[in-house]
């Protein structure tokens, strides 16, 4: 269970985001169509396992209010299923 601080402020685990994941989130979210891999290889500063970050990627976002999604090997960010009834 999360440990409260003095100012009773609930304290969430960080997630480690490497610079590349966040240049590969950054493209992700500036893009108005999915990107397939090498797309984005061709956009980062620096040479990294892309399939490996999107993957920690899409396990990072798959509970929020946008999951990251794979489809036909492209990928973009999308509004939750869980959400969908909102729009």
């Amino acid at each position: 269970m999360n440990k409260l601080k003095k100012d009773n402020i609930v304290k969430f685990p960080e997630v480690k985001v490497t610079d590349q994941e966040k240049e590969i989130e950054a493209i992700l979210f500036a893009s108005n169509i999915p990107l397939d891999v090498e797309s984005i290889e061709n956009k980062i500063t620096k040479k990294t396992n892309v399939i490996k970050a999107l993957e920690k990627l899409k396990i990072f976002y798959s509970n929020r209010g946008i999951n990251l999604v794979c489809i036909s090997n492209k990928w973009s960010f999308r509004t939750s299923d869980k959400l969908s009834n909102l729009l």
